[in-house]
């Protein structure tokens, strides 16, 4: 059926890709979400510092900036919040990795912060929130920082990571980065789309190799999509140096580490991803504790489903003293959905975003097309996704609040 699906496929794809077929709106009707959702970076920034700053309580609190160094933009920090109230657990929530997918994290981390942050420490639970680990990205409306890095390929938890080669990904290599100017959106997508089927159909039509050359992360080519780097980041450094004692501390019994994302998945399902050696005991506790919630959109799935190398969730436990007492998980806000349509749409906006980065556009109007396009699968502006969003949200810190 695939085989004669092709051209319909293609067509689909081509108009999805260009911004002409919109998200779904879903049929809930959202909460109110006055200012939660930020604007842009600075925004983002003033609000989460703002709402710390009030928040302070005890002589252990504090708010903290790190200056991101880049060579053309001075003003770049990751900031941070601790609230340390003598607790006996840690809780750990992370937006940004992935920069233009910040508004989403920024805005549950906002949500949490004023709605169940008191009961967390109440219940004996110290709480770090790290805002924008990649705020070049979600300065600049990019997936990567400064140097096209993708922070969540950089973790290197064995000390091989930035050897591992990505065979599948040099045989997509024409396809996923071409050498040109972006000639127009629509011719653009149409080329990726068909560069991609191609390469399924070759595969005996097993998607599992594009998956893998597509998202998996490379480290040989800078310009390339999902470059992991050649070596570790100063974000991803900087994320070992403050986690490290905290998750360490014979003071914790259990570490829960979320990390809050954007675009795998159907539009308004909350996929939350375990890692390749998750913390069984807490993984069921966890697992136990959201049963029951598929109705709500959230579902759990595990890293073979979204393989990646160089991954926060598999590094975080690594940083511990084998104690089974840490969880590291991925939350993932569906945009697109997961059909080959949605894929094929999803790496061609991806695709494009990166050769306009680098080569450029015919127009001014074609360049304005693309990153629309492409802001528009990480950040949708629809309020149905959005107001998802946030209820997902709530059921899960609703439930870790009164659990964890």
């Amino acid at each position: 059926m695939e085989r004669t699906t092709t051209i319909r496929l293609l067509l689909g794809l081509a108009l999805l890709a260009c911004g002409a077929l919109p998200h779904s709106s879903m049929a809930a009707p959202p909460p109110a979400l006055d200012d939660t959702f930020p604007a842009d970076y600075t925004a983002s920034r003033a609000a989460f510092r703002q709402d710390c700053a009030v928040l302070l309580r005890r002589a252990d609190d504090f708010c903290r900036s790190y200056a991101v160094r880049d060579d053309k933009d001075n003003d770049l920090t990751i900031d941070y919040a601790f609230y340390g109230h003598g607790g006996d657990r840690l809780l750990v929530v992370q937006s940004g990795i992935h920069g233009v997918e910040g508004p989403a994290g920024a805005a549950v981390q906002r949500m949490v912060m004023r709605k169940y942050l008191a009961r967390f420490l109440e219940r004996g639970v110290d709480v770090l929130f790290i805002h924008a680990l990649d705020p070049y990205g979600f300065k600049n409306n990019r997936r990567t920082d400064g140097f096209n890095v993708n922070l969540n390929r950089n973790f290197d938890a064995d000390g091989r990571l930035f050897q591992t080669k990505n065979s599948s990904y040099e045989q997509l290599r024409p396809v996923l980065e071409p050498d040109a100017p972006v000639g127009d959106a629509l011719l653009g997508s149409l080329k990726g789309d068909v560069g991609l089927l191609s390469r399924y159909v070759t595969a005996g039509f097993n998607k599992r190799d594009i998956l893998i050359g597509l998202d998996m992360g490379q480290y040989s080519h800078p310009a390339g999509l999902n470059y992991g780097g050649g070596g570790p980041a100063q974000q991803t450094e900087f994320l070992k140096s403050i986690l490290s004692p905290l998750v360490a501390s014979p003071a914790y019994g259990k570490v829960l580490f979320l990390d809050l994302h954007t675009g795998l998945g159907d539009a308004g399902v909350l996929a939350i991803i375990k890692g390749k050696k998750p913390a069984e005991p807490l993984m069921t506790t966890f697992a136990t504790l959201l049963a029951g919630h598929e109705k709500d959109g959230i579902v759990i799935h595990t890293s073979d489903d979204f393989p990646t190398s160089g991954d926060v969730i598999d590094y975080v436990p690594t940083l511990g003293s084998d104690r089974g007492n840490i969880l590291a998980l991925t939350l993932e806000y569906g945009t697109l959905g997961t059909g080959i349509t949605a894929q094929l749409g999803s790496a061609t906006r991806m695709i494009l975003e990166n050769q306009a980065h680098f080569h450029g556009c015919n127009s001014q109007a074609i360049c304005t097309t693309v990153t629309d396009n492409f802001r528009d699968l990480f950040n949708p502006a629809d309020p149905g996704w959005r107001g998802k969003v946030l209820s997902e949200a709530d059921t899960v810190f609703r439930l870790l609040a009164d659990s964890f």
